[in-house]
């Protein structure tokens, strides 16, 4: 595939979707191209050798990059960060105009104004876009104070629910994230959860069957139990729990709380630490990643803590993942998704973010554990970072998903919408009358109501209510339940069945949005949960009247047969081929080809016949 990497911030900028992810995808065969801008975060002023141009071309091991000028800035200006954002925006979505077209784009975020170049290519040259959010907004502007207003809070919502409509497909870092972005509106089956990874090639070493860091111990660490925390002295990290902590271990002189970072709540944190007397807490310099690593080699257990806030309980600190692929046993003090990842990699303890009773708790516990129960720890979160947080699993994951987004062209999927919408409109007052003389005949055959209404997966498996012709009556057995369906099957509903009358109705879904004249038909919500990774694709597009199924054996064709080409439809997705199905159909349906009325009387169910292949299996 063609990919195009959009991101604001790239190398050497810090960044986690940069040089390390375009190689990775270089090296499984893709041609990545790179558009950002000139480097200046996160001083917010322009990196030394470095001069601002109009543009500039690179090509750093394999991965063509194009940088775009824009205003730097990082400061707590908004205006400032305003200008940064947009100026980035502007340039970007210009460049992107003299790049070659990419089967897709993927953008990082933030910021949410990163996307305006993959807009641009979604209109211009029809692009399908991956928008990939490491932060909700508007609720991070809000947390960080950087917005107040909730006229603007309100008007960045409303943006961001359109933006994410826009995007072929969304990820995200945590299944929190990808929930409470269902409840605002973007359906979960579009939404993808690809954790982040570390910094691979800085952390990380050997150690002995006890755990301990074969590299050297570095000088500055207390000879002690240590408890490292390394990151951002923010009013964000709650740090205050760790000297409290502290204070409750203060007559256990064998643990010490080592604080790595600086931030602006580092000079207060010293200074209470020096007014309470915490000879139990040391403070070091801001290490770079590059130099972090022997620090946490060296400690015997790490630290994450995040005050308890609705937004980080579907954040996953990046902290995280380096600590776990470091191989040490984490203690994990962020409430929601942070939390429950380490439980599942049975990498260490957690605890109730702010409590310092139950941190100096599991301090004590994991002290007094021997050596070789903490290295399970470490050992466990380094296979599970191997197998699921990894920049190899990662990119693959990724891959994966642009393969899904690659056939969802913009400006195809807008065409075939009108088409349906006009079509369906003009069908529905041609047929008008034919329509309603099939209703009062279905009235006079099987009673009121006429029309067969049930919830079926639609696009992205949200579901919607599909009308038909009823076809079936309400005979029930002796037991009050009701009959198979082919006992009460009646002869018009065979009918109506046979020549496919009774799709008419969903002329009305196909009005609303809710069906495609063509596309995958809608089958029962039950089965969605039996569809394999690569199945699920079908979903990716409106269902259908018809289908490459349906022209293909229909009701004859086994279920994976029939779902396999349901993929094989979206991923060749094209007009033209619409029109031929349509054709196809047309064929079949005068010929009664291909026709079985009661299709339980050849075939299982899907649920069933999945749910009988896992028993055997």
């Amino acid at each position: 595939m063609k990919i195009l990497i959009i991101s604001q911030w790239y190398d050497p900028e810090p960044t986690f979707k940069g040089q390390l992810f375009a190689e990775e995808l270089v090296r499984r065969g893709h041609d990545v191209q790179v558009l950002t801008g000139f480097p200046n975060y996160p001083t917010g002023t322009l990196y030394p050798g470095w001069t601002m141009r109009v543009h500039q071309r690179e090509v750093v091991r394999g991965v063509r990059i194009l940088r775009v000028p824009l205003f730097p800035s990082h400061d707590s200006s908004a205006r400032n960060r305003v200008l940064n954002y947009a100026s980035f925006a502007l340039s970007a979505a210009v460049g992107a105009l003299f790049l070659p077209r990419p089967d897709v784009a993927y953008v990082y975020h933030p910021p949410a104004t990163a996307a305006l170049p993959a807009l641009v290519l979604a209109l211009v040259k029809d692009v399908p876009f991956v928008y990939d959010v490491q932060d909700l907004w508007p609720d991070s502007l809000e947390a960080t104070g950087m917005v107040s207003d909730h006229r603007v809070l309100r008007a960045v919502a409303w943006g961001m629910r359109r933006l994410y409509a826009a995007a072929t497909r969304v990820v995200v870092l945590s299944p929190g994230m990808r929930t409470l972005l269902g409840r605002r509106g973007t359906p979960e089956g579009k939404t993808d959860v690809i954790y982040n990874w570390a910094y691979e090639s800085d952390l990380g070493t050997d150690r002995d069957s006890t755990g301990v860091a074969v590299s050297a111990r570095p000088a500055e660490l207390p000879h002690a139990f240590n408890v490292t925390f390394a990151g951002n002295l923010g009013s964000a990290q709650g740090l205050d729990v760790v000297l409290d902590a502290a204070e409750i271990l203060r007559d256990d002189p064998g643990v010490a709380f080592v604080i790595v970072g600086t931030g602006l709540e580092e000079a207060r944190l010293k200074q209470s630490a020096v007014d309470r007397g915490l000879e139990g807490v040391t403070f070091l310099p801001r290490r770079p990643v590059t130099e972090i690593g022997p620090i946490l080699d060296a400690s015997d257990a790490l630290l994450v803590h995040l005050v308890d806030e609705p937004l980080f309980q579907v954040t996953i600190p990046s902290k995280t993942q380096a600590y776990l692929l470091t191989g040490r046993p984490v203690l994990m003090g962020v409430a929601g998704d942070a939390s429950e990842l380490v439980e599942k990699a049975g990498a260490g303890l957690t605890f109730p973010p702010g409590d310092a009773g139950a941190l100096a708790d599991r301090v004590r516990r994991l002290r007094t554990m021997s050596p070789e129960a903490r290295a399970e720890f470490g050992t466990r979160g380094r296979l599970f970072y191997d197998e699921t947080l990894s920049l190899r699993s990662g990119a693959a994951a990724f891959e994966r998903t642009f393969e899904r987004a690659r056939p969802l062209r913009p400006w195809r999927l807008a065409v075939k919408r009108g088409a349906d919408a006009a079509g369906s409109a003009a069908a529905l007052a041609v047929l008008a009358l034919p329509i309603a003389g099939l209703a009062v005949a279905a009235s006079r055959a099987l009673g009121t109501p006429v029309l067969f209404r049930q919830e079926r997966p639609g696009r992205h498996g949200e579901p919607f209510e599909m009308v038909k012709f009823r076809t079936m009556n309400d005979a029930r057995g002796p037991d009050g339940d009701l009959l198979p369906d082919g006992e009460r099957l009646t002869r018009f509903g065979s009918f109506l069945r046979s020549t496919s009358l009774d799709e008419l109705p969903s002329l009305v879904n196909v009005l609303r949005g809710d069906m495609s004249f063509v596309g995958p038909r809608p089958l029962l919500m039950r089965y969605t949960r039996w569809f394999t990774a690569a199945e699920r694709h079908r979903l990716d597009v409106r269902p259908g009247v018809t289908g490459l199924a349906q022209v293909s054996g229909r009701n004859t064709t086994p279920w994976d047969d029939r779902l396999a080409l349901d993929v094989d439809y979206v991923r060749g997705l094209s007009l033209r081929r619409d029109l031929r199905l349509l054709v196809a159909t047309l064929a079949r349906v005068t010929r009664r080809s291909g026709v079985v009325v009661d299709a339980e009387s050849i075939m299982q169910n899907l649920d069933d016949e999945r749910r009988d292949r896992e028993a055997r299996s």
